[in-house]
């Protein structure tokens, strides 16, 4: 008994040696258990059951926050071991950190994106029920950190509902979820003026939602802010012209800059420009052209009904306002005043003068110097452009 003992222990030492000495390494219970793939338990308890099916047997109930090795995966189900069990979890109460982020939503008003994992740390920002987060990994099983519109920190589990898939699905699309058809769908709604360019992200936030909801209601649909294949098709339908009303406003949000004017403004809407001025107050837009100005651009509308607009806006009048001026592929933030005056370079217009139009640092004739209520103007069509 004992030289078998020997012998074997012997056969064992040599196979190690070989294989080290051939460069390969040694699978040990530390080292398997290092490449053990864990996932967390996001809801206050699940079921374990038999089969990856909810009319399987239930093995066991697993608290929240508990850590499984995920061994498997099997459509919606993982395959998991669980105190010496297997068995399988829906993967929607399931955080793998192995896949990456994972599209979610806020449950319930009252939740906060917090500086650390614990309620006595700072609040980054509150958050609304519906408001879509991306969420990146679990933390003790009880905090989720996650991305909110750029800024991260950590939510408590209990505030977010996880997606059931983190990649979209072409058929149905909601809240929660993301990806390439996420991201298809947030540019249809763009290109139709539901949604500005500052939410087109891959990830169905709660402003995809009521976008979705706007344009179903526009055309009818259920309105439910889910992308069916009804919402879809009719999105993604060429000869459906409905568009948000004054969808070009909406198609400038979060695209609009700043440009100073004597620092690469006023060589960019140069003498001679024609160019499209949305008004921020009422979305109307219209068309005009730079024709003089040395301190600003003194300007003409080009026709009839651009000046038609320009009179609806607060009929002619020395009010500033804040407008965004598209011109070449950029959109800028800028004032201007309504009242026709001094040169008239195109009587046929209908405008009996010009009007002028300020960007970031521009001056006015009779002071060669800012003002305050054209570049209050300035910073306030910014602000609007960019939210």
């Amino acid at each position: 008994m004992k030289l078998k003992t020997f012998a074997s222990k012997t056969a064992v030492l040599l196979l190690v040696l070989l294989l080290v000495a051939a460069g390969r390494p040694v699978a040990t219970a530390e080292t398997q258990a290092q490449e053990a793939e864990m996932g967390q338990v996001v809801a206050d308890k699940v079921n374990l059951r038999e089969g990856p099916n909810t009319d399987s047997d239930i093995l066991a109930e697993v608290p929240g926050g508990t850590a499984v090795e995920v061994l498997d995966k099997d459509g919606t189900w993982y395959r998991v071991l669980y105190n010496s069990i297997v068995g399988y979890i829906r993967q929607d109460y399931l955080f793998v950190n192995s896949t990456g982020s994972r599209g979610a939503y806020v449950k319930s008003d009252g939740a906060s994106l917090r500086g650390g994992p614990s309620t006595e740390s700072y609040v980054v920002a509150q958050l609304s029920a519906g408001q879509g987060v991306r969420v990146k990994a679990l933390i003790d099983g009880e905090w989720f950190y996650a991305v909110v519109n750029d800024q991260t920190g950590y939510v408590h589990r209990t505030f977010l509902e996880i997606s059931a898939s983190s990649t979209a699905s072409s058929g149905m699309l909601k809240q929660g979820m993301e990806g390439e058809e996420v991201e298809k769908l947030q540019n249809a709604l763009y290109d139709r003026g539901f949604l500005s360019k500052s939410n087109i992200s891959g990830a169905f936030s709660s402003e995809t939602r009521k976008a979705v909801l706007e344009f179903q209601q526009a055309c009818g649909l259920s309105a439910d802010g889910i992308a069916g294949p009804a919402t879809l098709n009719s999105i993604y339908d060429s000869s459906n012209k409905i568009e948000k009303d004054n969808a070009e406003f909406y198609r400038l949000k979060g695209s609009v800059v700043l440009l100073d004017w004597f620092e690469g403004g006023s060589d960019w809407l140069a003498k001679g420009a024609k160019f499209t001025v949305t008004d921020v107050r009422t979305g109307k837009s219209f068309r005009a052209r730079r024709f003089g100005g040395w301190y600003h651009a003194d300007c003409e509308p080009i026709t009839t009904d651009d000046t038609s607009v320009i009179k609806s806006l607060e009929g002619f009048s020395w009010n500033r306002r804040p407008i965004w001026v598209t011109y070449n592929g950029k959109t800028v933030a800028a004032s201007m005043h309504t009242m026709p005056h001094m040169a008239n370079p195109t009587p046929s217009n209908g405008f009996d003068g010009h009007f002028c139009i300020h960007l970031k640092g521009s001056l006015v004739h009779e002071n060669s110097k800012e003002c305050p209520r054209h570049q209050a103007c300035v910073y306030e069509a910014y602000s609007a452009g960019r939210s």
